[in-house]
């Protein structure tokens, strides 16, 4: 059995490109060329030397960065021992079926509204699901140096909530408390150097640091925040007294 995890926020962009995209811009499976089938809007699992990956059907302009497979990007994994040795689609999956009226495409934007950020796909043999869960670390992009995902990973150990937005040129990862009086902020790493570019962070006593150094020593010497999610106290201040009596 094999399991293949993808970041949420990704593969709904990819999706998303191809459910709005004009019909005569998807792109037909050689299966459905040969049996002159319907073409729709469909994520295809695709496998080539770059490593293992979802992408759209459509060949629209602006479609988004594909959706790699966690571990198996660019730099990652070897992906040639997945189902086979050479380059092309192992499935088209369709984000909506006209016949029975199921949706990917929704159900993918309830689940991230759900909070869920993961996509999974399980084989089995001959079966292959496709599901969405709640990680407690987000899936990061392929590419970042290990001083980027330092960064990522030490965010994480204060307990930070990090929320990835990929793009074409720059990521961004959005770094917030569980609570509103909790350190707040973001990092820019560029989408092909995997470097951070700009850092800023908003401590709970509304001191911003973004100079590389100290936003690491800041999360360094950070503590868990004690500020509950949805906490009502007027002031950082009346947050933190009355923490230790919840």
């Amino acid at each position: 059995m094999l399991t293949l995890k993808f970041a949420l926020n990704e593969v709904l962009d990819v999706a998303t490109h191809s459910m709005l995209a004009p019909r005569h811009t998807l792109r037909p499976t050689y299966d459905q060329c040969q049996n002159e089938e319907d073409v729709h809007a469909a994520l295809w699992w695709m496998r080539d030397r770059s490593g293992t990956y979802l992408t759209g059907n459509s060949t629209h302009p602006g479609a988004p960065r594909d959706a790699f497979a966690q571990g198996y990007g660019p730099d990652g994994d070897d992906a040639s021992g997945i189902l086979g040795a050479d380059d092309r689609v192992i499935d088209a999956i369709p984000l909506h079926d006209p016949n029975t009226g199921q949706c990917l495409h929704s159900d993918l934007i309830r689940a991230q509204r759900d909070g869920h950020n993961t996509v999974t796909i399980t084989l089995d043999g001959d079966a292959m699901e496709l599901r969405t869960l709640r990680g407690d670390t987000p899936i990061a992009p392929p590419g970042l140096t290990a001083y980027t995902q330092r960064i990522a990973d030490l965010a994480a150990s204060k307990e930070l909530r990090l929320t990835w937005q990929t793009g074409k040129a720059v990521h961004l990862l959005h770094l917030a408390a569980r609570g509103p009086h909790g350190v707040k902020g973001h990092v820019v790493i560029g989408a092909r150097s995997g470097k951070v570019l700009r850092l800023m962070l908003t401590s709970p006593s509304q001191r911003t640091v973004t100079g590389t150094n100290d936003v690491r020593a800041l999360l360094a010497n950070l503590a868990p925040s004690p500020c509950p999610p949805r906490c009502t106290a007027p002031s950082v201040d009346a947050c933190l007294n009355r923490a230790p009596h919840k």
